[in-house]
């Protein structure tokens, strides 16, 4: 990762403290590792009807720290207020940890909301509840969907010193919005409902200008197209400074009972790498185009079709690739809903390293910056609870498990529990690990969860299989906000989540060294003890419910809602570069 990433997100502090003064404080903490231990055992509530060893209960110790609110610093490269690609794709970039850029708004009325309006698409498979949160029945006919859905994130660009939204909405258009006004700039329309986020991308061997740009996303099939219509390419690319379409990528007709295109590629050096629901994963060279049909198609450098084994007979045509690829050192990573975790070379997509959880699962596995992955796993078919794992891929697949957190089971639309979004990390905004890792995640069994990305509680739990005493992380905090699919982002010091109860809320996370803080008792990667406290500080309530992941830019945060329209709030009297007041 580099410096430029790790600097990223500089959250507001409530004091500045000097490097030296920092560095006595986290001396004086190591020095004092043997009085923290008395906070040995560690809380673990996940409602699953799970027996857990009871907490002991801390002592209450007079401190002997002062307390620090430690300075994230600014961004040590790429500056926020240049030209540029600024959130590229799904959850920022190709190692799906970046949320965007703070302060996070400590107000939140609406700015503009831009109408998406809706469209309709086939009623089989997966139906999303309706505006209001209660579940809908799949039809078989077609259906009309209002607003943005999963994962729906918009990507961001600066261009001559204003910002601009790229979204893909339920009504089948793509769309450039201003992010000052929300007022439309051009729109193109997809055979069907856009689920998915943009990604954003320059040509490196063009002129230094915004013409330079594109823009790809995939949309489902195109309905009332039948699965196996020879034309069915819902994966395209446009420009990004006129809408006009350059390619589209056809979608083959596999085992799969799915021709979508939900996930979003990443680029690097000039080439493409995404996956579609068919199963098939795909390197492309997105600027060598060759005919098809009456369109262009993108060269295809390499191509992997990703459906399981045996073990996956149970799924019967569920063998889809929803999620969007990651990439952690020299292998892509991505999730299948055959079951299993694939890790690609990531120049010939031959599967080096595969876990299996025989779960589907469509969450996006994120990476992190120590070298671990993030996956989420769906309630199905598999006999345990669903949840979230972190793997060590450095290690062979079947010994990878680090830790386990199992959710609990609901019936609610077409699901049964465990995470069916993808989780956030802190490590964008941690720099140097200074603090303690955090994960987060929404489950469909109602909550919002934080967990430790590195401390474990002294319990363990089943897996997804029913396997036995696998580690599982501290919990540092749960909130019922209804259930969701839609990711919780960590920028900085405050955590956006959104959710069925048709509402934003924004959490603080207060970190300090004082070990009489309440709070849970948490260390960093060099064992300095902390204790986190997470708390919910302001909340929107309006737009209906919310299925897409919000992105926050400076003061801003922008989200769609299922109501029919794209949200830009925050404060209005906020003006970006100065520093937000604090909550009362």
């Amino acid at each position: 990762m580099s410096a430029a990433r790790r600097g990223r997100g500089a959250s507001a502090e409530k004091r500045r403290v000097s490097p030296a003064r920092i560095a006595l404080v986290l001396l004086a903490a190591v020095a004092l590792i043997g009085v923290a231990a008395f906070i040995g055992l560690r809380v673990m509530d996940v409602d699953t009807g799970l027996t857990a060893t009871p907490l002991t209960e801390i002592p209450d110790l007079a401190s002997v720290l002062e307390t620090v609110t430690v300075t994230i610093p600014e961004p040590a490269g790429k500056d926020p207020n240049a030209d540029g690609i600024k959130i590229g794709t799904f959850l920022g970039d190709e190692t799906r940890r970046y949320y965007g850029e703070g302060p996070v708004p400590t107000r939140l009325e609406v700015i503009w909301k831009a109408k998406i309006g809706g469209g309709t698409t086939g009623g089989t498979g997966k139906a999303p509840p309706s505006t209001d949160g209660t579940a809908t029945v799949p039809s078989n006919g077609l259906v009309t969907w209002y607003g943005t859905g999963w994962t729906g994130q918009p990507a961001l660009v600066r261009e001559n010193g204003k910002l601009y939204l790229l979204v893909g909405g339920f009504d089948h258009n793509l769309r450039k919005i201003d992010a000052e006004t929300g007022e439309t700039l051009w729109t193109y329309k997809f055979p069907d409902v856009i689920k998915g986020s943009p990604t954003v991308f320059a040509d490196p061997a063009a002129p230094d200008d915004f013409s330079r740009y594109t823009v790809m996303v995939g949309s489902r099939r195109g309905f009332p197209s039948s699965i196996s219509a020879p034309d069915t390419a819902p994966f395209r690319a446009v420009s990004y400074a006129t809408g006009k379409e350059l390619w589209r990528l056809p979608v083959p007709h596999t085992r799969s009972y799915s021709r979508d295109a939900d996930g979003s590629g990443f680029v690097l050096d000039g080439k493409v790498w995404v996956g579609v629901e068919s199963g098939d994963m795909y390197v492309l060279d997105p600027f060598s185009t060759e005919s098809w049909k009456s369109w262009q198609t993108p060269k295809t450098l390499a191509h992997q079709l990703l459906l399981g084994d045996s073990r996956a007979s149970s799924h019967g045509g569920n063998l889809v690739l929803e999620a969007s690829p990651a990439l952690l050192g020299d292998r892509v990573y991505i999730a299948s809903g055959s079951g299993h975790v694939y890790g690609m070379n990531k120049d010939t997509l031959e599967v080096e390293w595969d876990f299996f959880t025989g779960s589907d699962m469509d969450g996006t596995t994120v990476t992190t910056s120590d070298g671990f992955l993030i996956v989420e796993v769906e309630k199905q078919y598999i006999k345990g609870h669903g949840g979230v794992y972190k793997l060590d891929p450095s290690k062979p697949a079947v010994e990878s498990v680090v830790w386990y957190f199992p959710t609990g089971d609901r019936n609610f639309a077409d699901w049964l529990g465990g995470v069916i979004g993808s989780a956030s990390v802190n490590d964008s905004y941690n720099p140097g690990s200074r603090l303690p890792g955090l994960v987060a995640f929404t489950a469909i069994d109602g909550n919002l969860y934080v967990v430790a990305k590195d401390d474990l509680a002294s319990t363990t739990v089943p897996g997804p299989n029913l396997e036995p005493n696998l580690p599982t992380p501290v919990m540092v905090f749960k909130d019922d906000i209804g259930g969701a699919i839609s990711t919780p982002i960590i920028v900085g010091d405050r955590i956006v989540a959104a959710g069925y109860d048709a509402t934003v809320h924004v959490y603080s996370v207060e970190t300090t060294t004082n070990a009489s803080a309440e709070g849970v008792l948490l260390h960093n990667k060099a064992g300095v003890p902390y204790k986190v406290k997470v708390s919910e500080t302001i909340s929107f309530r309006g737009g209906g419910t919310y299925e897409s992941t919000p992105i926050v830019w400076q003061g801003r945060i922008y989200i769609g809602a299922r109501d029919g329209y794209l949200y830009c709030i925050g404060d209005p009297d906020y003006v970006p570069g100065v520093e937000a007041p604090e909550v009362p």
